[in-house]
Parts: C-alpha cells; structure tokens; sequence
C-alpha cells in the first residue's frame, strides 16, 4: 500500500507557514524564560546553565524544584516558546543499578507542525550520531481527570537496553543544540511549503 497524500481537507500552506514562523520567531531575548518565579534581577544571561532554573521553571519550586540534571533541557524545550513543559524527570536506576525510569519532558503544544519540527529535529541529532539512542515525541495524558493532550520527549528505547549515564549525556547535547536543530527543521518544512 502506498501512503496518498491528502487531495481535500490537507493543511493549509499559509497556515503551516504561520505556524512554523511561530517557531522560527519563538525567542524572546529581552524576556526571562523562567517568567515571573524567577527571582534573578539585574543584567544576567537567562541561560540554561543558571543554577536557579530547577526553581524557577518549577509551578511548585520549594515543594517540586525540577531535577538538576533535567533542568537545562526544559528550559531549552519552554525558550522556544511553543511548548509549554508541565512535567519531568531526570531518569532513574533501581538500587541494583539498573534503570528503571527513563529521562523525559512532559509539555503542552497547540500545533501538529510544531512537534514536527521537534520530533525532526532531535531525529536530526540522532542520524548526526550526536546521541547515544534515538529520541522521539509520543502522545500522552497526565492524569485520568485531565482532559489535556500532552506531549513526551523520551528515548526510543526499551529500559534495559540501556544506561542511565549514555540517556543523561544524550539530555545534555539535546539541550545544547535543540535550538539550532528545531530551527534547522522549520527552515526545511517551510521552504517545502513554499515550493
């Protein structure tokens, strides 16, 4: 079987565009990514290495300050400014060592395109041999009383193919080239739209 394109009912080619240009125009430099919970004040670099971000990312930062390790990769994930993180976990190992929750970010996301240009994007890495395994964005839910789709990034693999240590190195680099790689995505998709 051959997978047809849509003929009736596809997206719009404008509306894709405004989409991806939501993306590509995603940066506030004057702005905290943190928002308001950031206690930092005068000129500082809002940067992923800031050692308050566990906090200030955090809806609960005394009770639930986000886990260091994770920390740098969310705020990346919120700096692009269409999706909207709400959860996460650095990953975890049973007392035996071996690993028993994986590394992932939980997060809101109103536009199809935009997990497109995400998914593409850390695929990128991957195939660019930047990553120790393959990473991928998958449809979840928080809670059974929570009627909001939300959205994981996580490794594509299964917990005991692999270790903790390679899935937290893989964190660091998607969070030093998330930007540049997403960015790269929309380009591509939108030059398609254009053609």
């Amino acid at each position: 079987m051959r997978i047809g394109r849509h003929t009736k009912g596809g997206p719009d080619p404008q509306g894709l565009r405004d989409e991806l240009k939501e993306v590509l125009g995603s940066e506030r430099p004057n702005e905290k990514v943190c928002g308001p919970a950031c206690q930092r004040t005068g000129p500082f670099k809002c940067s992923r290495d800031c050692p308050d971000i566990a906090k200030a990312l955090s809806s609960d930062p005394e009770r639930f300050p986000l886990e260091t390790r994770i920390a740098p990769l969310v705020f990346e994930l919120k700096r692009l400014a269409v999706f909207e993180p709400c959860w996460s976990c650095e990953g975890h190992n049973h007392p035996d060592g071996t690993l028993w929750k994986l590394p992932q970010v939980w997060f809101y996301c109103r536009s199809v395109a935009h997990l497109r240009v995400l998914g593409e994007g850390v695929k990128g890495l991957h195939v660019a041999e930047k990553l120790n395994v393959p990473w991928q964005v998958s449809v979840t839910h928080s809670d059974s009383d929570n009627t909001d789709t939300t959205f994981s990034l996580h490794p594509n693999i299964d917990l005991d193919t692999t270790n903790l240590g390679a899935l937290q190195k893989d964190i660091d680099t998607i969070a030093a080239h998330l930007r540049d790689s997403v960015f790269a995505s929309a380009l591509a998709l939108s030059r398609q739209a254009h053609a």
